[in-house]
């Protein structure tokens, strides 16, 4: 099992305790607004969510690494971080980095300070490479993260993702293994 632990977070794999709370998360509008494709529509979709989280975690060649991001002082959870492998190569993973959380905690460094640390697991011990991520353009609070934790602008995509049936452009960051210890020297 994955646990992680910063100044103020605990990260880790999915517990069957979590089941409420990521409903709770799944179905807020406020926190699900850019992210429509996984947002849940009742509590049966967001139990098979935690199922199939619970049951890749147990795998030993997994694809998905989804943590549950808990604060430490108070063990509330409050959302979700992790990376999806898009490429395995015999000499690494390139993976796509997402994360979100409950809006209570927007705007207080909660996911920068994840994304961190779950990107060091990542170049450190789960095989990657590369790691890439992209939001919405209007999607401030992503992108902001994404420059915070040093990922790099690749390139931005016009009219590239559809929501509220209005086509909007997409940004999309990257950070290779070497650039990410170059930063960790500094």
């Amino acid at each position: 099992m994955v646990k992680i632990e910063t100044k103020r977070l605990i990260i880790r794999d999915h517990l069957e305790k979590d089941t409420d709370s990521i409903h709770k998360l799944l179905v807020d509008e406020k926190a699900m607004y850019y992210l429509q494709d996984i947002k849940t529509k009742n509590m049966d979709q967001s139990k098979q969510n935690l199922y199939e989280a619970i049951k890749e975690s147990k795998l030993e060649n997994r694809t998905k690494y989804f943590f549950a991001i808990i604060m430490k002082d108070t063990d509330e959870y409050i959302g979700e971080i992790g990376f999806t492998v898009i490429i395995d190569f015999s000499y690494g993973k390139v993976v796509e980095l997402g994360y979100f959380i409950r809006p209570k905690f927007w705007r207080r460094g909660i996911v920068t300070e994840a994304a961190r640390e779950v990107i060091k697991y990542g170049f450190n011990e789960a095989g990657v490479i590369k790691i890439e991520s992209g939001c919405i353009k209007e999607n401030i609070g992503s992108e902001r993260v994404m420059k915070k934790v040093g990922m790099i602008k690749e390139g931005e995509f016009k009219k590239h993702m559809l929501l509220d049936g209005k086509l909007y452009d997409r940004v999309e960051y990257r950070l290779l293994k070497e650039e990410w210890e170059l930063l960790e020297k500094k």
